[in-house]
């Protein structure tokens, strides 16, 4: 038989059954929705926490000064002052270091930042110039700190746009030129600064829920503040950065650059006061870690592919068991073995195909409903797409060989006898 008789003969004895067709394709509906579904959920957990470590930038080794400890009885209770953080000459000496290119710093001000009597889950910043860039972010309104804010120690600030939501009621649109009021001064809103990523670095729980003024203004208005360390309150001034980026001239030699820096600051501070993170090497973890979970989650799926594919084997061997007597009416008018078994053969793998298609549909949908309701993000990849559909494709070939043999070695006169 030609090959187009085959395939029409195929479908015309589908179509004869729709519903029995549609119930036999079900298995493979929901294996491969299940499979889209997974793989595009943990495809957009995998993108999105990719994104946020890499907004941190993949040539940037970031140190932050780690959380302050309370001392109890010890003898730092007894000072008044305490040495704590990064300080200055930390700074000089990481840059005297090979493949350094520059350096931004920020400090927390530590200031309590309210709405009329409530106080806001927001930390104030006095940063370097070049915080937004370094650190991936974008003004959406306004501007960035400006050189002469800098030079002059204005008394401006840039909020992050979570700031713009706690700190303001929603239905007011001009921000710009407000006052934020905090102990020590009041800074006008000049920006409004928004990190895609939401990216969170140590110490700064979020770049968009942060206040940002000049370093020089920083200085000037907030040179020391307290802390409550068990039954007394320390002062303390020797806290210079909170946090320092630098970039780095040579990624390829990063984490040496990154081990030389820990050696360096192990070496001058007594306590390991502080923290390191190499983007870098998160991200490399990170992609690791993701690409296993995506593996596991896309077997686990693919079970259902198998059980679809089993239940399908099932279904066709039933088949032709119902159509012995066409079986052997079209072997006895002279057609061969390889025709049953292509037209059995065909009819599966058009069933998988079918319901390979339908179940990225399904998938699709379950991946939506997903990012709808529970705000999860998802990513529908093309490969899942093209690998689905091939799957499916050799489901329909592998578990309808055995019922396609079985109808071309069906003995004709046999057949033709069967009730």
């Amino acid at each position: 038989m030609l090959i187009r008789d085959l395939y029409g003969l195929s479908l015309h004895n589908l179509l004869l059954h729709k519903v029995r067709s549609l119930l036999t394709s079900l298995g493979i509906i929901f294996g491969v929705g299940s499979v889209i579904a997974m793989l595009a959920i943990s495809g957009g957990a995998k993108k999105e926490a990719l994104a946020q470590i890499a907004a941190m930038g993949i040539d940037n080794i970031i140190v932050y000064t780690k959380t302050l400890k309370k001392a109890g009885g010890s003898e730092k209770a007894r000072s008044t002052t305490l040495e704590y953080g990064l300080s200055h000459l930390d700074l000089e000496n990481i840059r005297k270091m090979d493949n350094i290119g520059h350096m931004t710093t920020a400090r927390d001000a530590r200031v309590r930042v309210t709405k009329g009597i409530e106080a806001l889950d927001v930390q104030m910043f006095w940063v370097t110039e070049r915080f937004m860039k370094d650190l991936n972010c974008k003004i959406v309104r306004g501007r960035w700190l400006a050189p002469s804010d800098f030079l002059n120690a204005t008394a401006v600030c840039v909020i992050g746009k979570d700031v713009q939501r706690k700190l303001f009621n929603l239905g007011e649109k001009e921000i710009l030129g407000r006052k934020v009021l905090v102990p020590g001064g009041a800074f006008s809103i000049v920006g409004i600064l928004e990190n895609n990523a939401g990216t969170t670095i140590e110490g700064i729980n979020s770049l968009n829920d942060s206040i940002y003024i000049p370093s020089t203004t920083g200085k000037q208005v907030f040179t020391e503040y307290t802390i409550e360390t068990g039954p007394r309150m320390i002062k303390i001034h020797h806290v210079e950065n909170d946090l320092l980026v630098i970039k780095v001239k040579d990624t390829s030699v990063i984490d040496h650059t990154a081990k030389r820096i820990s050696s360096l600051l192990a070496k001058t501070h007594k306590e390991k006061d502080w923290g390191i993170n190499v983007p870098l090497s998160l991200l490399k973890q990170k992609e690791t870690t993701q690409n296993i979970f995506t593996i596991v989650m896309g077997s686990i799926a693919a079970i259902s592919l198998i059980v679809g594919g089993i239940g399908i084997m099932n279904i066709m061997l039933a088949n032709v068991y119902e159509r012995r007597k066409e079986i052997g009416t079209r072997r006895a008018m002279g057609a061969k073995k390889r025709d049953i078994l292509f037209q059995f053969l065909i009819e599966t793998v058009f069933l998988t195909v079918m319901g390979g298609i339908l179940g990225i549909g399904l998938g699709f949908g379950l991946a939506a409903a997903v990012t709808h309701f529970s705000g999860m993000p998802s990513d529908v990849s093309m490969w899942s797409i093209i690998g689905s559909i091939t799957i499916s494709g050799i489901v329909g070939v592998v578990f309808g060989t055995y019922p396609a043999w079985q109808a071309a070695n069906q003995n004709p006169i046999q057949a033709l006898k069967a009730e």
